[in-house]
């Protein structure tokens, strides 16, 4: 099964927003973007890169790793 790196559509939430506000909205690519969709064969290099783009970003959205 291949495995998908994928983003927070909005980044995770302040200290100031309401409890409601859980941005559990996860995209792999926004449509009309230049974002790149990271599939892999492995769960292991799927983990890998979801570091490196985490690292990566300012915005303080979290990735994850997820199966398709």
């Amino acid at each position: 099964m291949p495995y998908r790196v994928v983003k927070q559509l909005y980044p995770a939430p302040s200290g100031s927003d309401p409890w409601w506000a859980q941005r559990n909205v996860y995209v792999a690519k926004l449509s009309g973007s230049g974002d790149q969709l990271w599939e892999f064969s492995t769960e292991a290099s799927a983990s890998a890169k979801m570091t490196e783009l985490r690292d990566a970003d300012s915005s303080g959205r979290l990735y994850k790793v997820i199966e398709v």
